[in-house]
């Protein structure tokens, strides 16, 4: 989006063709930083089949048929060591992606679209932060210990997958 530049989608279309390269798993951190411990803070998008809280105070994983393995271990690992850190995991399973057009907004699709497992991690941006993409989204309407339980999670997860390839 910079520059002309089209982020993800450049690096998957140009980047990864013109290398041999093993991607394992991508982790796209979108909007991660926004939690509200409120009734109706959170809203979803119209028609979503799942049914979550009203409360923005949980981290969003989305994870498709290639990263649902992946995704899997990562609640397992966030419920043992994040114990208190609400995480809800979204599979997204064949063809729903296109009903739900919301589910392809960030950096993670151009990787789906080439079947690399890819997550989104978001508090689900204007769905919860009414400063989303305004003059009011500034550090201190952040959370910041949401943000550091997020990143703590996702420590955990690069940990837990290196220590599973020295296996």
């Amino acid at each position: 989006e910079e520059d002309g530049l089209l982020g993800s989608q450049d690096f998957a279309d140009n980047f990864l063709s013109e290398r041999d390269h093993q991607i394992k798993f991508v982790h796209i951190l979108e909007m991660i930083g926004y939690c509200k411990h409120e009734a109706g803070s959170q809203m979803m998008p119209e028609g979503l089949p799942i049914k979550l809280s009203d409360i923005g105070d949980f981290l969003a994983i989305i994870s498709n048929r290639d990263s649902n393995s992946v995704v899997s271990k990562l609640s397992k690992i966030a419920h043992s060591y994040v114990p208190d850190f609400h995480v809800k995991i979204l599979k997204v399973y064949l063809g729903l992606e296109k009903l739900f057009p919301h589910l392809l907004r960030s950096d993670h699709s151009p990787f789906w679209a080439k079947r690399l497992p890819a997550m989104m991690w978001t508090d689900t941006s204007e769905f919860r932060n009414p400063n989303y993409h305004s003059a009011s989204d500034l550090p201190e309407t952040l959370d910041y210990q949401f943000l550091i339980n997020t990143c703590k999670l996702l420590v955990l997860h690069c940990l837990y997958f290196v220590n599973e390839q020295q296996e």
